[in-house]
């Protein structure tokens, strides 16, 4: 399929069909595909049709990793206890204790959601419990955690594995590498990891996918992320722009249609200025609306023939403000994280949005 091209389907099963015929047609370079679809298209039923159509393989190693609703079900709140209980069968369970990845695991937890929570595995008996510290050395054991909490704990069970499967992956030498388990891994699929997770939280996961998905250097390994949610689906948009395989996926009457894209449908600029201005309005300014805010001045100026995004930069203190985009644009996300922004950095960055908005006569919506 060619770009801005609609192409019909009767099931989900062609669509898979379709989409990793596209993904394993090129093998030069790395292959990464974006679905939008509404929820009750499809977006579950074309994850586990994915893996079907690779279940051929009668090896203990892994060929497709995998996030959807199958994963999250692995996963059980169990309310009178307070514990988030889990298979301790799994393949997931086996390789997080093999590989002593529930450290990894918690400093994930921790970075996406910025908290003092400490979830404490028991790999054996297949228990999560969350603490909190209360000061003065004292803890609060076993306390109850929110749905958008224990939603990023399975993302970020996901993520570290995933994490770690790429990291192995880079070493070209097989026999340099912790583990085996990885070592015929050809497809990642994402399907919503945003259920419950607000936008804040939302665009940090997003951002660390991003990151480490450009950081695969392995190209035998191919992406699909699908998705309902907007925001989502406009960063990994942009975050991706030479990517080829961006689609929409809707669903009339007997027939699926599938649209290949060139631009994002939901005009990107408009979704994150909201997402900024919605930010300066609640006094929420995080370090991660300066790597928007940037993507955000690379687009404008690219549209106006300018050099360099610095150029849209606007207002008397730009010169610092540019200095304070570079710094959060760059480096390490959740490092950044936990260095809390001064009230003059927020009045530079509100200041400087500011102009850029009248400036350049955007409606913020």
């Amino acid at each position: 399929m060619r770009s801005n091209q609609v192409a019909e389907f009767d099931s989900i099963e062609e669509v898979a069909i379709e989409i990793k015929s596209n993904l394993d047609t090129r093998t030069d370079k790395k292959q990464i595909a974006i679905v939008y679809a509404f929820n009750s298209t499809g977006k579950t039923r074309l994850s586990n049709e994915f893996i079907k159509l690779d279940d051929k393989n009668e090896s203990t190693n892994i060929k497709v990793l995998c996030y959807n609703a199958l994963l999250e079900d692995l996963f059980k709140w169990n309310n009178d206890e307070f514990i988030l209980e889990f298979n301790s069968n799994s393949w997931e369970a086996k390789i997080i204790k093999d590989e002593g990845m529930d450290k990894k695991i918690i400093n994930n937890f921790k970075n996406i959601l910025n908290t003092k929570i400490e979830p404490s595995f028991d790999l054996t008996k297949g228990k999560v419990t969350f603490n909190t510290p209360l000061g003065n050395e004292e803890i609060a054991p076993n306390i109850k955690i929110s749905r958008g909490e224990e939603s990023v704990l399975i993302w970020s069970v996901f993520y570290t594995i995933l994490e770690t499967a790429i990291e192995e992956l880079n070493l070209t030498e097989e026999c340099n590498r912790s583990t085996e388990i990885f070592n015929e891994l050809e497809y990642v699929i994402i399907d919503d990891p945003v259920s419950s997770v607000d936008d804040n939280k939302l665009i940090m996961m997003t951002l660390e996918l991003i990151k480490v998905i450009k950081g695969s250097n392995n190209k035998k390994l191919k992406f699909l992320i699908t998705t309902h949610h907007a925001l989502f689906y406009n960063v990994l948009f942009n975050s991706f722009k030479k990517t080829e395989y961006k689609y929409i996926l809707s669903k009339y009457d007997t027939k699926l249609k599938l649209e290949t894209k060139d631009d994002s449908p939901f005009g990107y600029h408009f979704v994150v200025m909201a997402e900024i201005q919605k930010a300066i309005n609640n006094n929420n300014i995080q370090k991660y609306h300066f790597n928007l805010f940037r993507n955000l001045l690379e687009k404008t100026a690219n549209f106006l023939g300018y050099d360099e995004w610095q150029n849209c930069v606007l207002g008397d203190n730009n010169q610092e403000c540019i200095k304070l985009i570079n710094l959060n644009s760059h480096g390490k996300l959740s490092d950044l994280e936990y260095k809390e922004l001064s009230n003059d950095e927020k009045n530079l960055f509100q200041e400087t949005f500011d102009n850029f908005v009248k400036e350049f006569r955007w409606k913020v919506k």
